[in-house]
């Protein structure tokens, strides 16, 4: 937090026949005043603004002075309440304590998703149980957003997940030799190939259509009916199923449907 926060309960009481604008403003409302009064309302933030606000009322309406005045009156409130927070040595912190939730989120390039997620999701398992992660969640686009309480180890796991993706050098002899690179003329629309399977994600699998050609068969694509997971559906890597071709989407993927074929 970049300032030191801070909340109060407001409320509003009048009489049954008199107009909103003569209500009397409430500050750190209590039980009893906010059952009988006409509204209540909590404000939350810092010297500089506002950072949370909620309202409930039982008047037909609230006019802009009412609400100004309110407003003005919250402010006075949670300033005062600010200046003993710090009297009592309150700083903001620079990092917030294990005991809250935090996220980070980073992004790799497509081709390292695979990695990342491993056959049978694997790999992403092991990370959070290694990493002591809340969740980890990787998208179409290589965006990875990973949820827990340790900011050391969510600082770790990016520094894992970026290097089990970056391109290898030098001379491993065991390290698997990379994807011929297609070079010959693009696939028909509307036609079918056959698909053999090279990546199992949750939002559907990449198949190999041609020899180092590669493309997305969502997982709304995969069958006429609705596909509750797709690493259930679908058996292993280098299965081969029937797909047909559909063009290319907005990130320039080959998009193939299974669905399309059986219809």
């Amino acid at each position: 937090l970049k300032e030191v926060v801070a909340g109060v309960a407001m409320g509003a009481v009048k009489d049954r026949e008199a107009p909103v604008e003569e209500s009397v403003v409430l500050s750190d409302l209590m039980g009893v005043e906010d059952a009988l009064g006409v509204m209540d309302f909590k404000v939350a933030g810092s010297r500089t603004g506002i950072t949370t606000f909620q309202l409930d009322t039982k008047t037909d309406g609230l006019t802009v002075a009412f609400m100004e005045k309110a407003l003005r009156q919250a402010k006075e409130a949670r300033i005062h309440i600010i200046e003993k927070m710090e009297e009592a040595g309150a700083a903001t912190a620079k990092e917030l304590p294990d005991k809250v939730p935090k996220v980070r989120g980073f992004t790799i390039d497509e081709g390292g998703i695979g990695k990342v997620i491993g056959p049978g999701g694997k790999q992403i398992r092991s990370i959070i149980e290694d990493f002591e992660l809340s969740n980890m969640d990787v998208g179409e686009g290589g965006e990875i957003q990973v949820s827990g309480f340790n900011s050391t180890r969510l600082a770790e796991v990016q520094a894992f997940v970026e290097k089990l993706v970056a391109p290898r050098e030098g001379g491993g002899g065991r390290e698997r030799s990379s994807k011929p690179r297609y070079e010959g003329p693009e696939p028909e629309e509307g036609k079918t190939y056959t698909g053999k399977v090279t990546g199992v994600h949750k939002w559907g699998v990449f198949l190999e259509i041609l020899p180092g050609l590669e493309g997305l068969c969502h997982v709304s694509e995969l069958h006429v009916e609705h596909v509750r997971s797709v690493e259930g559906f679908v058996g292993t890597l280098g299965d081969e199923f029937k797909v047909m071709y559909l063009g290319k989407n907005d990130k320039n993927q080959l998009q193939l449907s299974r669905k399309a074929t059986m219809q």
